[in-house]
């Protein structure tokens, strides 16, 4: 009990201090403002939302990031995902190429993140220009500095960054089903599609589910690898809400604080009710087994 008790204590003492001390210092934050005279935070009412709620109606920033938002998680999630699981079907079916395929698409989930944006920026600013310059003839700007191709670079990075990672762990599911349903199936004449909607469907659901639901979770809280590729100096254009409240964060002063976390909080009361209404809603709509 005492060796037990050792090794809960400091992931214990990690999530009260980093999750729930933060998370509830955020919500007291959201109802104050700094004091510069002394130099102390008092309470402030709602102040801070009739703020919020003026500045999104003033500032295009604020909506721009709203919508890329949603344009990130419709990419990632809603068009990624279904493509990595028909890519897992395609490797559990043992098809002609598979295991070069599932080599090639994990193995950026395996480099260190920095590692790999790295690499994709040395090959989308330096060798993808010379490359075209010389079997063209024609010159062109680095894709991540050119403002018409910023935002499809970016997303061709998240998109083959996570789907290796999506794509191993639906397999993992896949994996899990019984050679003999499979084999009965066959012998009744299932076709393949037939096989995935009625016999491998149904065992990666629950991690398809977890999949879509912290998509909508993770709604506004994405960067989009944004800090990883121009720090705090991303074109506003680009920006997500989850890129945004870091970016100010970062370099916020105390009186600025307030604003961040009411900021936080308003998008965690919108987004929480939609984010349990989806998880009640693919688990209602699931297939059985």
């Amino acid at each position: 009990m005492l060796f037990y008790i050792l090794m809960i204590a400091l992931p214990v003492l990690q999530f009260c201090i980093f999750y729930i001390g933060v998370n509830f210092n955020s919500i007291l934050l959201a109802f104050q403002t700094y004091d510069r005279e002394g130099n102390t935070f008092r309470f402030a009412g709602f102040e801070n939302f009739v703020f919020q709620f003026r500045e999104f109606a003033l500032s295009s920033t604020l909506r721009g990031s709203v919508v890329n938002s949603l344009k990130v998680w419709f990419a990632t999630t809603i068009v990624s995902l279904p493509c990595a699981l028909l890519f897992s079907f395609f490797i559990y079916q043992k098809m002609p190429a598979s295991g070069f395929f599932k080599a090639i698409l994990f193995l950026p989930s395996i480099i260190p993140g920095m590692v790999t944006v790295i690499i994709y920026m040395y090959f989308v600013e330096r060798a993808l220009p010379v490359f075209c310059e010389t079997l063209f003839g024609k010159e062109m700007d680095g894709l991540l500095q050119n403002p018409s191709t910023q935002f499809g670079a970016v997303f061709f990075y998240n998109v083959f960054l996570s789907f290796g990672g999506n794509m191993l762990l639906l397999l993992g599911g896949m994996n899990t089903v019984d050679v003999s349903v499979r084999e009965a199936a066959q012998l009744d004449g299932a076709s393949g599609f037939r096989e995935f909607y009625h016999v491998v469907l149904p065992k990666v659901w629950a991690t398809l589910t977890t999949f879509l639901v912290l998509g909508v979770a993770g709604i506004f809280s994405n960067q989009f690898g944004l800090y990883s590729f121009y720090g705090i100096a991303a074109s506003e254009r680009l920006a997500t809400m989850g890129y945004l409240l870091y970016a100010r964060t970062s370099i916020a002063t105390l009186a600025e604080y307030p604003a961040l976390a009411c900021l936080g909080v308003l998008l965690t009361v919108v987004i929480v009710p939609v984010t349990l209404g989806v998880k009640a809603f693919l688990e209602k709509i699931g297939p059985k087994e």
